[in-house]
């Protein structure tokens, strides 16, 4: 079996406080998204998508008062007449995260507060490209520090 990617942050490396952050994931991805929020500030606010194919596969995460988890069940959002069958992977957490860079990115002049984005789930290519089109669109924004798996 192999590791699960590493996710990709797509924003500046440090949070300060008042700063909005935005995560996005999959069930792989449970520990590392614990330590990511473990590593907010307490003042931070935002939000956390986490897609899973059931729900069995939720698990308690501990997150500052501000940051809100939102859990997307995949087998929930298809119903599907044959088990195991469900939405596509990842597209319900793109779905998620492009939703809520409209309401809190793109409607607004954020740039003058800080944004935090962090995605996992690259193992999937739904998230994969829309991955890498988020970061092309956010290139020329501030603040902001893109990284890869690659040059970790």
């Amino acid at each position: 079996m192999s590791e699960p990617q590493h996710p990709v942050p797509v924003s500046k490396s440090v949070v300060l406080p008042g700063d909005w952050v935005l995560a996005g994931g999959d069930a792989s991805d449970l520990p590392a998204l614990q330590l990511w929020l473990n590593s907010q500030p307490r003042t931070s606010f935002g939000r956390v998508f986490v897609e899973v194919f059931s729900s069995i596969q939720i698990v308690p995460l501990h997150a500052p008062p501000g940051i809100g988890i939102t859990w997307l069940c995949r087998e929930d959002r298809s119903p599907s007449p044959m088990p195991g069958i469900g939405a596509p992977r990842g597209e319900a957490l793109v779905h998620a995260v492009d939703g809520w860079l409209d309401e809190w990115l793109r409607a607004d002049d954020c740039d003058a507060l800080g944004w935090h984005i962090w995605l996992g789930a690259r193992t999937s290519s739904v998230v994969a490209s829309f991955g890498a089109r988020l970061e092309r669109e956010l290139d020329g924004r501030t603040p902001r520090q893109c990284s890869s798996p690659d040059h970790e």
